[in-house]
């Protein structure tokens, strides 16, 4: 018996996903590309800096600058 005669369209089917599965972990996760890509935040607001709308976007900035420059 040939390995072929061997195969029931389930175990192919199974074998077809498991190889599916495996040439897109290979090909790589887009999450682990965009890791490396530069990530840009926008806030916009159109209050003066001296108002807590103003500060609490400073203080935003400042913080992200500080924990993602050690990534």
């Amino acid at each position: 018996m040939s390995r072929s005669e061997n195969c029931t369209p389930t175990s192919t089917t199974r074998r077809a996903l498991i190889a599916a599965v495996g040439l897109a972990a290979i090909a790589g996760a887009p999450g682990a590309r965009a890791q490396q890509q530069q990530i840009v935040i926008k806030f916009s607001h159109v209050v003066a800096p001296d108002t807590p709308k103003g500060k609490g976007a400073e203080r935003f900035k400042q913080l992200a600058e500080e924990r993602t420059r050690a990534a």
